[in-house]
């Protein structure tokens, strides 16, 4: 599976992006992030929704895997908390990147 992330807008307005391929991974952190994928459901989830507000996180993520892909646009006040469990799991992948 692979994943484009990014996360921009928040109080700093410093994006953070990322490309991950789950196959590259380590297979605990593979796993935590396909569980946060069916457990999220982003593919049921409209492609935009509504409006960011100030200082708001605005997320932009397309998954990549054998049924297809798809691209979610969304902000943190409209997200559901499943979802924004894994943009908090795709953001510390980013983050391991960034690292590395």
């Amino acid at each position: 599976m692979r994943i484009s992330f990014e996360r921009t807008g928040g109080f700093g307005n410093v994006p953070l992006r990322a490309e991950i391929d789950t196959e590259q991974l380590p297979p605990d952190r593979k796993q935590e992030l396909e569980r946060l994928i069916e457990q999220a459901r982003p593919f049921d989830q409209p492609r935009q929704s509504a409006t960011a507000t100030p200082d708001d996180y605005q997320y932009e993520v397309k998954i990549e895997d054998s049924s297809g892909a798809k691209t979610i646009r969304t902000t943190d006040s409209a997200a559901k908390d499943e979802l924004k469990l894994l943009f908090d799991g795709l953001g510390e992948e980013a983050l391991r990147k960034l690292r590395s």
